[in-house]
């Protein structure tokens, strides 16, 4: 499952997805997971790729221990990464908000669902 053009898509395992969701899944997915059969014919430029160092701290100084709740989404999952044990906590700490964010608490209730 992914988030994707403001839904949640189920992909069935083995099934080939061409255009801007493969790329989507392509650059955002955790290692391994996505096979890449043909070269992208409008890759994304090195310097566009945000390159992650899990030592570094956060968005806002936070460190990398802690989930980045009051960062973006996607520096969320970025660093979840495929954890479902980072997920839970993100999701712990996401709902511990004073006004939590539905679309994060149901991405991360999702991922963990499907784990």
């Amino acid at each position: 499952m992914a988030y994707w053009n403001y839904a949640v898509m189920e992909f069935k395992r083995g099934e080939e997805l061409i255009g801007d969701v493969a790329r989507y899944l392509a650059h955002n997915s955790p290692t391994g997971t996505v096979e890449v059969l043909d070269a992208d014919p409008i890759p994304v430029p090195a310097s566009e790729v945000p390159q992650v160092d899990s030592d570094a701290p956060g968005p806002a100084g936070v460190s990398s221990d802690e989930p980045p709740v009051d960062g973006t989404i996607d520096a969320l999952m970025t660093w979840v990464n495929g954890d479902p044990g980072k997920a839970g906590r993100a999701l712990a700490a996401e709902q511990a908000k004073d006004k939590p964010r539905s679309t994060v608490v149901k991405r991360l209730a999702a991922f963990l669902d499907t784990e």
